[in-house]
């Protein structure tokens, strides 16, 4: 029971970083520079705020840090309500968290802002996108299988994980669209409706964790 307590508290205040820095690095940083109306001077811009773009790769790198450390946790916690679908989850999480690294790859290259071109730097953010847009399909998918493992570890409040397999859909839906229609207004207006649903998805099953996870746990399924 101490190990499961142990576990949840690792795990909430993982995802709870994890949020407090993509809300910095993605939410804040990457769109000074994302700007359509700006692209024709990406290359100046980057140029002008290399303090800011060094800071929000240290942030994405502790993102990614910390994405792979909840793969395991998740798969710790839950696997006594279902082993399988448990690591399942946990092997799909670390499927988009390598995608995302590759993506990152791409926003590292404009490092070298002086030896490319302005084309090259808004190339390389494209690729960003369209590959992370790509790995965020997967982890829709992985958002799904944890909000059935909420439902399956019971102690769970249900309006919490049914709002995590509704986040977990709109990830699938809403990235798919964003890679084969990246500039649809319609695309922007859905992401803006689901964005509660995919924000309160997995930081509420953080604060869930970290306040409550593990405390008088007993395994159900560890025969699976």
């Amino acid at each position: 029971m101490k190990n499961q307590r142990r576990i949840a508290i690792i795990t909430g205040i993982s995802l709870v970083l994890m949020a407090i820095f993509g809300i910095f690095s993605l939410g804040y940083a990457y769109t000074q520079f994302d700007n359509p109306e700006q692209s024709e001077f990406l290359k100046d811009i980057i140029l002008a705020n290399m303090g800011l773009y060094q800071s929000m790769l240290i942030g994405i790198l502790i993102i990614i840090i910390l994405d792979f450390i909840v793969s395991y946790t998740l798969y710790k916690y839950f696997e006594n309500d279902n082993k399988k679908m448990s690591l399942l989850s946990g092997i799909i999480r670390v499927i988009y968290t390598l995608i995302f690294v590759i993506a990152t790859y791409y926003l590292t290259k404009n490092l070298n802002t002086n030896e490319l071109t302005n084309q090259k730097v808004i190339s390389n953010y494209h690729k960003f996108q369209t590959i992370w847009n790509s790995g965020l399909v997967i982890f829709g998918f992985h958002i799904i299988l944890i909000g059935w493992l909420m439902k399956l570890h019971h102690k769970i409040p249900k309006i919490l994980w049914s709002i995590t397999l509704l986040a977990g859909v709109s990830y699938m839906v809403t990235s798919f669209l964003k890679v084969v229609s990246p500039d649809s207004e319609f695309v922007e207006t859905l992401i803006m409706i689901l964005a509660l649903p995919m924000t309160i998805g997995e930081l509420g099953l953080a604060i869930w964790l970290w306040i409550k996870g593990g405390k008088g746990t007993t395994p159900k399924n560890s025969e699976l």
